[in-house]
């Protein structure tokens, strides 16, 4: 009689036990999955809508160009997908758009006020001469996409 009455507390315990086992191993709906931006290319264009720069991969044949003295026009970012398809950039606020310039005695990049970290920018020649610069969507501290090294002449 007294292993009737065990019957269902070990019944109880086991169904309690695989319950919680089931549960602990799923993903937590409530912590946020990690938001990446998936690209293979950047695409820059000019003023007038002319692609002027496309590297996919980090390779490229294409040069950014500036003039002393001078701002340029605005540039527009874009990206490329997996299928090479162009897509814009991401939205969110936390992506921001960063860049490293191998030589920045040759050129600066500007962005409009209020506009920081967004994805158009401008050239501001300061010598004449030819340098590289990589752009990248940095997130969180460190960085989704970078394009690889973009050559830029300064004339």
């Amino acid at each position: 009689m007294s292993g009737i009455k065990l019957f269902p507390r070990i019944l109880l315990f086991v169904f309690i036990s695989v319950s919680l086992f089931l549960t602990s191993c799923k993903e937590d709906p409530l912590s946020a999955e990690e938001d990446h931006f998936e690209a293979i290319g950047i695409a820059i264009f000019d003023a007038s809508g002319k692609m002027v720069v496309k590297i996919l991969r980090g390779v490229t044949a294409d040069t950014l160009k500036g003039e002393v003295n001078k701002r340029s026009d605005h540039f527009e970012v874009k990206f490329l997908d997996e299928s090479e398809k162009l897509i814009d950039p991401p939205d969110s606020g936390d992506k921001k758009f960063k860049w490293v310039i191998d030589d920045p005695a040759l050129f600066s990049i500007y962005q409009d006020s209020g506009e920081e970290g967004g994805f158009e920018f401008h050239i501001d020649g300061l010598k004449s001469g030819k340098t590289k610069i990589e752009f990248f969507i940095e997130h969180e501290g460190h960085n989704d996409y970078r394009s690889g090294k973009i050559p830029v002449q300064i004339q």
